[in-house]
């Protein structure tokens, strides 16, 4: 452990740690913290925004049901999610808390992931309407295991990634990491173009086959880098040997004033996610090409790595609740003045392209603010109650915080993909809509989601984690980590000593 200096508060007489503390030491080396990197890249290889209207328009299912079958999962995901997360956070192991969950769900979750897109080819000979039974029995049966296996699976590696180090830096050296590289851009480019190539004819490939073979192929990679994840890290944060009851986990969540606050402006802000499945309505059926989404994020591109490079001095010159409020608010005031500018042009691209790429430059303006601290501010957050209570219990309070926001995204989700059919949306590839829908379509997809989920911001008015309390925070955390690990390891040798004497 780094040789850790005291000093004293003279306002209150509370030790606090100098920046020479354990938790400014660096737990984790280069070589694991590039795997890491790597693997958290590729990750993010896959296509579910577009799951939404691929079901719709290639697998052919009724929007109707899929909005229905969103609200029905729900009470399932009460029951599921509880008992999964009460399991998690009373298993204890030689290879750590999550690690086993992680490496048992892996393979079955990515069977249920990939087998969403691949079913119109089981269904290609059949001729099954957007209402016929067997289509809408095979799309609950496969969506109710993947939700089932995915909540585990979910559980196990937010799990991992709150648990591979005690030290803040690392967190917030990999939290970056994470989301500099920006790959999680690549796949959907690829599609875009894909997608336009086949519309033409320019490459063999029909539009239904882009989607089966970009969805399925980009999870498979994606799978596979998380294994090579799942094998590389390491959880370093000691748990304590007492298992926790569910009544340990509710009052951590609701003792949590930080964690509260937190996921009650993540529950207000689900409301903006109405926009979700409009998303390629846009830009396929609105703008006319897929590939324009690419061309419009050019201009914007390198303010995505440039951003990394002001976060440091951002986050010594601001508090981690105003990076927060900006990180929300510039993009959404380009979507404002976007859609103002937009919204009687839409036949006009000389208009439309420079407004969409107005609204991309404010978005990768505030990139890494976007992608690192509210990342971050969950990490502190479970520190904090951990902290607080004397437990770790990141599962049933992911569990609560993440159900709760779930639910209200489902009912969003579920609205949304019912709106469809009333603004006059006509499913179908290469269906050409009326103006009124291309409106309404490109209104779903900016500014409501904006009003919708503007009662986000009230709760967070109201956080605050200031420097000295996180510094003592820290400080104390690791002399009540150290001590467990010191009782441990005497029983450990008062047990190996017994055994010698016998």
């Amino acid at each position: 452990m780094a040789k850790e200096q005291t000093i004293t508060n003279a306002e209150n007489d509370m030790p606090v740690m100098s920046s020479e503390s354990s938790y400014g030491k660096r737990y984790v080396g280069a070589k694991e913290l590039i795997t890491l990197f790597v693997t958290g890249e590729v990750n993010k290889f896959n296509l579910e925004g577009y799951l939404s209207y691929f079901m719709l328009n290639v697998f052919g299912l009724d929007s109707r049901i899929i909005a229905a079958f969103a609200v029905a999962t729900l009470a399932w995901d009460v029951i599921n999610d509880s008992i999964f997360a009460y399991i998690v956070d009373r298993t204890r192991t030689r290879f750590g808390k999550f690690k086993p969950w992680a490496f048992a769900t892996i393979g079955p979750y990515a069977i249920a992931c990939i087998a969403l897109w691949i079913t119109p080819l089981f269904i290609s000979d059949q001729n099954w309407g957007p209402l016929s039974w067997q289509k809408i029995a095979i799309y609950c049966v496969i969506s109710v295991l993947k939700e089932t296996i995915g909540t585990l699976y979910n559980c196990a590696i937010g799990g991992l990634n709150s648990t591979y180090t005690p030290s803040i830096d690392d967190k917030a050296a990999l939290i970056a990491l994470d989301n500099i590289g920006d790959f999680e851009k690549v796949p959907s480019y690829a599609m875009v173009i894909m997608l336009d190539l086949a519309a033409v004819g320019a490459i063999s490939l029909s539009v239904e086959n882009v989607y089966i073979i970009m969805g399925a192929g980009t999870l498979i990679v994606s799978f596979l880098g998380m294994f090579v994840r799942i094998c590389v890290i390491k959880e370093r944060i000691v748990q304590v040997e007492e298992k926790p009851k569910i009544t340990d986990g509710l009052r951590n969540f609701f003792g949590n004033r930080l964690q509260v606050l937190l996921t009650l402006s993540n529950i207000l802000g689900s409301f903006g996610n109405v926009g979700g499945p409009f998303s390629n309505m846009f830009w396929l059926d609105v703008m006319g090409s897929a590939s324009l989404q690419v061309i419009c994020g050019i201009p914007a591109s390198p303010l995505t790595y440039v951003s990394y490079m002001y976060l440091p001095r951002l986050r010594k010159k601001f508090t981690t609740k105003q990076l927060w409020f900006m990180s929300n608010l510039v993009p959404e005031i380009g979507w404002i003045i976007a859609f103002l500018v937009g919204f009687n042009n839409l036949d006009n691209m000389w208009i439309m392209i420079p407004a969409l790429m107005f609204h991309e430059i404010c978005f990768s303006s505030v990139y890494s603010i976007k992608k690192t601290i509210p990342q971050l501010m969950e990490q502190e957050i479970i520190d904090y109650g951990e902290w607080k209570t004397g437990k770790r219990t990141e599962a049933m309070t992911s569990f609560i915080s993440g159900l709760a926001t779930k639910i209200v995204a489902q009912l969003q989700n579920a609205v949304s993909t019912a709106v469809v059919s009333f603004i006059g949306y006509e499913a179908g590839v290469g269906v050409v809509q009326s103006m009124k829908t291309k409106q309404a379509i490109f209104a779903m997809y900016s500014v409501v989601p904006i009003v919708c989920g503007a009662l986000g911001y009230i709760p967070m008015l109201f956080y605050n984690l200031d420097d000295k309390t996180r510094t003592i925070m820290y400080h104390e955390l690791t002399e009540r980590r150290n001590n467990i690990i010191k009782k441990s390891q005497e029983r450990a040798i008062t047990v190996d000593s017994k055994t010698e004497e016998a």
